[in-house]
C-alpha cells in the first residue's frame, strides 16, 4: 500500500501551516473589530461632546449678545447726547478687540489639540508590532518540547 508522503510515521499529522494561518486571520480580524469598536466609541464620545458644546456656545452668544447690546444702548443713552459717538466708538473698538482676541484663541486651541483617534491609532500601532514580533518568532518544531 502507498503511504502519503506527508504522513508521519505516527500517522497522519494535520497541516498545521493552514491551522495557523486561519487562527493568524482570525486573530487579526478579530484585533481589527475590537479596534473598529474603540474608533466608534471615541467618534461617538466625540459626537455628544460636540453637541453640548454647540449648544451651550450658542447659549452664550444669544444671551451674552443680548445683554451685551442692552449695556450698551444703557451707557450710550445714559451719557450726553454730544459724547454719544465717543461712547460708541469706545464700544466698537471693546468689542472688535475682545473679539480678535477670542479670534486667536480660538486658533490656538485648534493648533494644539491632540490627533483625531489618537486612542485607536496607539492600540493598532500595538497590535501590529505584536504580529510582526510574532511572526518574526521562530515556529516550535514538531519534536521540541519547553518544560
Amino acid at each position: 500500500m502507498n503511504t502519503p508522503s506527508h504522513d508521519h510515521p505516527d500517522g497522519p499529522q494535520p497541516p498545521r501551516l493552514f491551522a495557523s494561518l486561519r487562527q493568524l486571520g482570525l486573530t487579526a480580524l478579530s484585533m481589527a473589530h475590537t479596534r473598529v469598536a474603540l474608533a466608534g466609541v471615541e467618534l461617538e464620545e466625540e459626537l455628544q461632546r460636540l453637541i453640548g458644546l454647540l449648544l451651550s456656545l450658542l447659549g452664550l452668544l444669544v444671551f451674552g449678545l443680548v445683554g451685551v447690546l442692552i449695556f450698551t444702548m444703557m451707557v450710550v443713552l445714559a451719557v450726553d447726547p454730544a459724547q454719544r459717538v465717543v461712547v460708541l466708538a469706545f464700544f466698537s473698538v471693546a468689542y472688535l478687540g475682545l473679539a480678535g482676541w477670542f479670534w486667536w484663541r480660538v486658533q490656538r486651541t485648534l493648533a494644539t489639540r491632540p490627533p483625531f483617534l489618537q486612542a485607536t491609532f496607539a492600540e493598532m500601532a500595538q497590535d501590529r508590532d505584536a504580529l510582526q514580533a510574532a511572526s518574526t518568532s521562530p515556529m516550535p518544531q514538531v519534536g521540541d518540547r519547553h518544560e
